[in-house]
């Protein structure tokens, strides 16, 4: 009954800071899993010599998960983020030329998702990309 009694005052202790490492990393899995994708995106578009397109399942609604399209075949699809997680600033869809640059409308300037979590003590993550195409996550918010 000591050995019971122990485990359970150790797991109340700890299940606030291991809530906070479950946030932190579902931030970081959907950082590396769009930085992936975006990779993919990219170097598609250049071994078909076509544009390839990241877009979400739902418009306007990056949480709710993207799809690599091109030529109108899915080449790959994410599901749903936790459900503590927001994509926020992101791009309506997001398309990649032949060359592995992005198209000219978004060719100003750096393109950013924001990745929050609703948990209390997860930073949020941001996801950039240039408009070479290239991509890289950042811990904080986009500034």
């Amino acid at each position: 009954m000591v050995v019971v009694g122990m485990v359970a005052i150790l797991s109340t202790v700890a299940a606030p800071s291991f809530r906070s490492f479950i946030g932190t990393m579902n931030s970081r899995t959907a950082a590396f899993d769009l930085i992936s994708d975006l990779s993919m995106a990219r170097s598609e578009a250049i071994k078909r010599n076509q544009q390839v397109v990241l877009q979400p399942v739902v418009a306007g609604d990056w949480s709710k998960g993207w799809r690599v399209v091109s030529g109108g075949a899915v080449l790959r699809e994410r599901g749903e983020l936790a459900s503590s997680l927001a994509i926020a600033a992101a791009p309506a869809s997001l398309q990649f030329r032949p060359n592995g640059r992005l198209a000219d409308e978004v060719a100003d300037g750096n393109l950013a998702w924001s990745i929050s979590s609703t948990i209390s003590g997860v930073g949020a993550r941001c996801v950039v990309i240039t408009p070479t195409g290239s991509a890289r996550s950042k811990a904080g918010t986009c500034a």
